[in-house]
């Protein structure tokens, strides 16, 4: 089977605080080592026949967080972070069984929420046509409109929560439960280990029973931001899209055709 996996850190085993996952911070190389662990875990239970293939895409802070000399040949790595655009539809098509997003974190306002944001910690909010999401919801309609459903997600218990609250059936790995902002507590690795590698291999059986996450169109991507340079730029360069001081309003036939807007915008 074929299977993409997109690459975070916040939701990583024994990750708590942004000096673990933001390059060259003071504790950033105990979070690739624990990203490290989770990934191999995973691949573990999904390379299991050798015509398996798995596509990794590292979505965190620049795209170079994982380590590529002691991956399985059947592996290969989108690193630097390339745009999503309705052309390449973020890397996804009919040729996968399904997306896995690893490491991933809640939305931007979850109580109790272990590293809570939406990509930029600047966004406040988001809502696809009135839809709350944070990233693995964008993550899944995003891989939806690629006819590619979402399987599998790696997190901490409120990440976990929010996917099983808005995607009932995909499979969900707890790492760690959130206790706050930065505190969790912390299963160790000789554990998360197990449950990685057995939830990955479960996705060949779960993968054919879900379908893609889809939203009707036309699509109406909300933000809303917090002061600052990021909010400013977007200000000089799609000032049009502005309905009030601190949100915007992007339009779309498609989710990703919107989340390109805000892109390019940004960059």
């Amino acid at each position: 089977m074929k299977w993409m996996i997109r690459v975070d850190m916040e939701g990583v085993t024994g990750v708590v605080n942004m000096n673990q996952v933001v390059p060259g911070a003071a504790d950033y190389h105990s979070g690739l080592r624990m990203l490290k662990h989770d990934l191999a875990s995973v691949l573990e239970g999904l390379l299991l026949a050798p015509e398996d293939r798995v596509v990794l895409y590292d979505i965190h802070f620049w795209g170079t967080n994982v380590e590529l000399d002691e991956l399985d040949p059947r592996v290969s790595v989108i690193c630097g972070k390339p745009n999503y655009t309705p052309d390449n539809m973020s890397f996804v098509n009919d040729t996968f069984d399904g997306v896995i997003l690893l490491g991933l974190h809640s939305k931007a306002g979850t109580p109790g929420g272990l590293l809570a944001h939406n990509y930029e910690h600047d966004i406040v909010c988001m809502s696809v046509n009135g839809l709350v999401v944070g990233e693995i919801g964008l993550e899944a309609l995003i891989a939806g409109e690629a006819g590619v459903p979402l399987v599998m997600v790696t997190a901490d218990s409120e990440g976990a929560r929010e996917t099983n609250e808005l995607l009932p059936g995909t499979l969900t790995v707890v790492v760690k439960e959130s206790l706050g902002d930065m505190s969790a507590l912390c299963y160790p690795p000789s554990l998360t280990r197990k449950r990685l590698k057995a939830a990955a291999a479960l996705c060949v059986e779960t993968a054919p029973r879900l379908t893609p996450f889809l939203m009707s169109g036309p699509i109406e991507l909300d933000m809303k931001f917090k002061p600052g340079a990021l909010l400013d730029k977007l200000k000089t360069r799609i000032y049009g899209s502005f309905v009030d001081e601190d949100r915007i309003i992007l339009t779309g036939g498609s989710v990703i055709e919107a989340w390109e807007q805000y892109l390019i915008a940004k960059a």
